[in-house]
């Protein structure tokens, strides 16, 4: 038994014609399930239930037993001293509040059957390791469903971005230059090393970049060092030993504190995605253009912003990917495919958040973005492909990894608008 399968039944009142009762025998109607809850909290919130002749409102829990309410200390946190009904599937103790009160419950195992389960364990019993819950469905919905979607996904993707940077715009005292700096780093550093990046944007201020841009070499010095990649000894190589002297300089010039950063990883990364070229590509590109952030948010088309994004690593990086080793010559540019990830994780959320503290939206330009460029290429947007949703653009693949990754990952098929219309046929 899986909670998300309780919530359908109570959402969509999946019950026996017979009157429901509380374990304590006494009856229940149901004038209102109250609204989905997708935060922390109570399952449903603002819930309307006449329990025996007393009218409630307040908001639902829902357990597989009744125990879970112990177990996830609910009896603790003040959010749940509202909940007027505990609706589990097994009622295996008794929940009370903290003024020893009862909670009323509904025990559900006593009112569905086994066979009235049967169409709901296809869709969430035969998950399979990389598959969709709705595997072999969702292919099948008309557009009229998945296209509203699909716009809405966009939305709530870049909104979560939105947020994060308003919460940095706050620690930076509304430095924008300083919060784009720190969402392009964590971009560039991908999954792998996003963290990383981002530690290094928060610990270096962006008033040193802006004093040292008129050389790439400081700024490379200055990212190298505080990621811990110069602290090997055994290295001769003399432009290793070059950017190590250098660091020492601007440590002491800056008072540079790298204790709050950590070191980036190599290990499982293409060689084109090492942080080495990655950290040597952003100096190369602030060295470009100090003035990044204003650049973009007055850019006026996709191909503007691909110009003024588009950046090569050092000349040394030419022939090495790390320190010490040489290789073929090979100039390390970042990619169209890379620029393009750069632009709908960084630009694009930073410039909507720019746009709304100034009272406006920047949705329109984000959106026609979006859609001009290619689709993304990744197991997930393949995983769709498989079940027959296709992407053409990066906007629907923008929409599918939000959908994969806050819904389906999260089996939260009832606040999914594909899961809804599978369950309850609209």
């Amino acid at each position: 038994m899986r909670e998300a399968i309780l919530h359908f039944i109570w959402q969509g009142q999946k019950f026996p014609a017979k009157e429901l009762r509380t374990t304590l025998g006494l009856p229940i109607s149901v004038q209102d399930t109250g609204r989905p809850n997708t935060l922390s909290g109570p399952d449903f919130l603002n819930a309307h239930i006449r329990i025996d002749k007393q009218q409630w409102v307040g908001h639902v829990e829902l357990h597989v037993k009744a125990s879970d309410w112990y177990v996830h200390q609910h009896q603790r946190d003040a959010a749940y001293e509202n909940v007027i009904l505990h609706v589990v599937w097994e009622a295996d103790t008794v929940v009370t509040r903290k003024d020893g009160s009862n909670i009323p419950t509904l025990g559900l195992n006593e009112y569905i059957r086994e066979e009235e389960m049967t169409k709901f364990r296809h869709l969430f019993f035969n998950k399979k390791q990389h598959s969709l819950l709705c595997e072999g469905d969702i292919g099948k919905i008309a557009a009229t469903i998945l296209s509203p979607w699909i716009d809405k996904l966009f939305q709530r993707r870049i909104a979560q971005k939105v947020e994060c940077i308003q919460e940095w715009l706050l620690e930076s005292g509304q430095d924008w230059e300083q919060v784009f700096f720190m969402a392009l780093l964590k971009s560039y550093g991908l999954n792998i090393n996003a963290a990383s990046f981002l530690s290094l944007g928060k610990a270096l201020n962006y008033s040193i970049i802006r004093k040292n841009a008129h050389n790439a070499f400081l700024l490379e010095s200055m990212f190298f060092g505080m990621t811990g990649l110069l602290g090997a000894d055994k290295i001769s190589d003399p432009y290793y030993l070059q950017l190590k002297l250098a660091y020492k300089y601007l440590q002491t010039k800056y008072k540079l504190r790298d204790e709050s950063v950590f070191k980036p990883e190599f290990f499982s990364l293409r060689p084109y995605n090492f942080p080495t070229l990655r950290l040597s590509q952003i100096a190369n590109l602030y060295h470009r253009n100090p003035a990044l952030f204003m650049a973009v948010v007055k850019a006026t088309s996709l191909k503007s912003l691909r110009t003024l994004l588009q950046t090569n690593a050092s000349t040394y990086w030419d022939t090495h990917y790390v320190f010490g080793k040489p290789t073929a010559c090979n100039p390390k540019s970042i990619s169209r495919q890379f620029t393009d990830l750069i632009i709908l994780n960084a630009v694009l959320p930073i410039r909507e958040a720019y746009h709304q503290n100034k009272g406006s939206s920047d949705l329109n330009f984000l959106t026609f973005v979006a859609q001009e460029m290619s689709a993304e290429r990744n197991k997930i947007v393949r995983l769709f492909h498989a079940n027959g949703v296709k992407a053409t653009n990066a906007y629907q693949t923008q929409s599918l990894l939000e959908l994969y990754h806050q819904y389906c990952l999260k089996n939260k098929c009832l606040h999914c608008a594909a899961g809804r219309h599978l369950l309850y046929g609209k």
